[in-house]
């Protein structure tokens, strides 16, 4: 049985490392050259066991090769080089799974453009390889979002029965902020934000932005349209808003730089 299965993939058993090691070879130094390697190893040993296994893959190796010639042409020659084996690796390996999810795929393709430029490569952290992994498209829109503004006004937004200590627990999310509301069910985007602030892009505070008016998030039609609906239980409650501040932290700026292509 594991004769037959070896017989299959002959080329790519060898563990990752050692196969990405012989396929980026240190004289690669030109291009063509390094744009070649990267797409032949992604091709013949990252799609290989695929291939092999007759499964359904929508990943064009063209298009691959045409963004990498787009994303790195403002790479100067002497600056282009082969990615090191801890990015390219894992990130070539993570890119099959994600490649028909724009936003991952594009924060993928611009971690290993950050790899291959000399001036940026100090960057490319690997850990943020596997931040991606655990990041949903949405994910990527929200952070987009923090490239117009490092720091956005978050509410903890509670509808307090009256006369007795209780909250509608499920009323509102646990995060709602105005400029990212239109995005996705608030819900969705709180859940978001807890998975950002998880991986350790973002931060959070208690406190205020100098200038900004919290008592407006009670007028936000989301916030009205769930107020109605709660009234409608026949118990009146109050609005009650806990200030805070959402922000990108020095790892999160880094990485919207790299893996967004996007400067704060």
């Amino acid at each position: 049985m594991n004769e037959s299965r070896n017989s299959l993939l002959p080329d790519v058993i060898e563990p990752i490392s050692d196969a990405i090691q012989q396929s980026f070879p240190e004289t690669a130094k030109q291009t063509d050259g390094v744009l070649s390697t990267v797409v032949g190893f992604f091709n013949n040993v990252v799609l290989y066991p695929i291939k092999k296994a007759n499964l359904t893959f929508k990943y064009n190796l063209e298009a691959f090769e045409n963004d990498l010639k787009e994303k790195t042409k403002c790479i100067p020659p002497e600056n282009l080089q082969i990615p090191p084996t801890m990015i390219a690796g894992p990130t070539l390996e993570a890119l099959k799974y994600t490649y028909d999810e724009k936003e991952l795929r594009e924060m993928y393709e611009n971690l290993l453009v950050s790899a291959m430029d000399t001036r940026t490569v100090i960057q490319a952290l690997p850990s943020f390889v596997d931040a991606i992994k655990q990041m949903s498209p949405l994910d990527a829109k929200v952070l987009q979002k923090f490239v117009e503004s490092s720091q956005l006004a978050c509410a903890e937004i509670k509808f307090s029965i009256k006369n007795i200590s209780k909250v509608y627990s499920n009323a509102m999310p646990t995060y709602f902020i105005k400029e990212l509301a239109s995005l996705s069910d608030p819900f969705n985007i709180s859940t978001s934000i807890t998975n950002l602030l998880r991986l350790g892009v973002l931060n959070i505070f208690d406190g205020q932005i100098d200038g900004y008016d919290y008592n407006s998030f009670k007028d936000h039609p989301y916030v009205q349209s769930r107020s109605t609906l709660y009234k409608s239980y026949g118990r009146p409650f109050k609005i009650k808003i806990n200030e805070k501040v959402l922000l990108v932290n020095d790892y999160g700026k880094c990485f919207i730089k790299v893996c967004l292509g996007k400067e704060i």
